[in-house]
């Protein structure tokens, strides 16, 4: 077997800074337009504006305000713990989904309660642009500084199977998520308890909203319990529960086979992913056996014999007529 191992870089000041200071100016923008817009703001202030920018909905300003703080500050306590974390790519994940939700519920407070206070008490559907502008950067500039400081992806080539050339080689794992199968299963039950909960507003609402839901949810059990089977038909990935094929690979697509450290955030997070890489099903950190298709993709599943997986891919591969 040839690894080749790897390291992260050292974080530099410039970094560190990259990583923190996105979501501290977002907690420190928040205090300060809170400060300055107390004194001024009413009881109820318009949260909600109509295609004319003319308020149609109203809310008190202050509950509001302390949850996005609390967003505010998490956002700011991930990213401090990501420079500690050795996978960095995970770390930008995290950072990049915690940045997303605080960047834009505090821009989201600051505009409106600049609008309740400075303004006309009318809002132009334009503001979302700067919005969803402010928010992107927030969230880009720290994931980009720590994938840019992440060590390669350390890859290992396996030892074929030694086996004759009619030989039958086979080899089966199955793996999954507790994780994956509570969230399916409360997804489910939400979009049922929403549909009854919308029945009264209207059959038609009710339906669409709780069976999106259900169908969500549905989706996610699929993925929670699968089968991963290597032979002479190539690599398939396939739901347990509903056998479902998630993946196939014909083996005269596959160049070569390894497994990989694999860290969620190399393919952009847990679940089915799709990247520039290729296609992955991903469920924990740890090794993940990886097919190397004709044309530079790949196909990799977490799993934890990945290397008896690649072994047994080797030998098939070995197997193979020459094109």
């Amino acid at each position: 077997m040839t690894n080749r191992p790897a390291t992260n870089r050292t974080l530099r000041t410039t970094t560190r800074t990259a990583v923190v200071a996105p979501g501290l100016l977002v907690l420190l923008a928040l205090v300060i337009a809170a400060l300055v817009a107390a004194p001024s703001l009413p009881d109820r202030m318009a949260v909600h504006f109509g295609a004319d920018g003319t308020a149609d909905g109203w809310s008190s300003p202050w509950p509001v305000f302390w949850i996005t703080l609390a967003v505010a500050a998490g956002a700011v306590a991930l990213a401090f713990a990501a420079l500690r974390m050795p996978d960095r790519r995970t770390a930008a994940t995290l950072v990049l989904v915690a940045n997303l939700f605080a960047g834009s519920l505090g821009t989201a407070w600051i505009v409106l309660a600049a609008t309740n206070t400075v303004g006309d008490g009318t809002l132009s559907g334009w503001w979302t642009v700067p919005f969803l502008a402010v928010s992107a950067v927030i969230a880009t500039v720290p994931v980009v500084a720590l994938v840019r400081s992440a060590a390669p992806v350390p890859a290992h080539d396996v030892e074929p199977l030694r086996v004759g050339s009619d030989t039958r080689v086979a080899w089966r794992a199955r793996i999954g998520s507790r994780w994956f199968a509570a969230l399916g299963a409360v997804v489910v039950g939400l979009g049922i308890g929403t549909g009854i909960a919308m029945a009264p507003a209207g059959v038609g609402t009710a339906v669409g909203f709780g069976a999106a839901m259900v169908v969500a949810g549905l989706a996610v059990l699929v993925l929670a319990r699968v089968e991963l089977t290597v032979d002479r038909r190539g690599m398939r990935l396939t739901s347990t529960w509903t056998r479902i094929p998630l993946m196939r690979v014909p083996l005269e697509r596959i160049e070569s086979c390894g497994w990989e450290d694999v860290s969620p955030g190399q393919w952009g997070g847990w679940g089915y992913r799709f990247s520039g890489r290729g296609v992955a099903y991903v469920v924990r950190s740890g090794p993940g056996l990886v097919a190397r298709l004709r044309g530079g993709q790949a196909r990799m599943v977490t799993v934890p014999d990945a290397a008896g997986g690649a072994a047994a891919l080797g030998a098939l591969l070995a197997q193979r007529t020459p094109a």
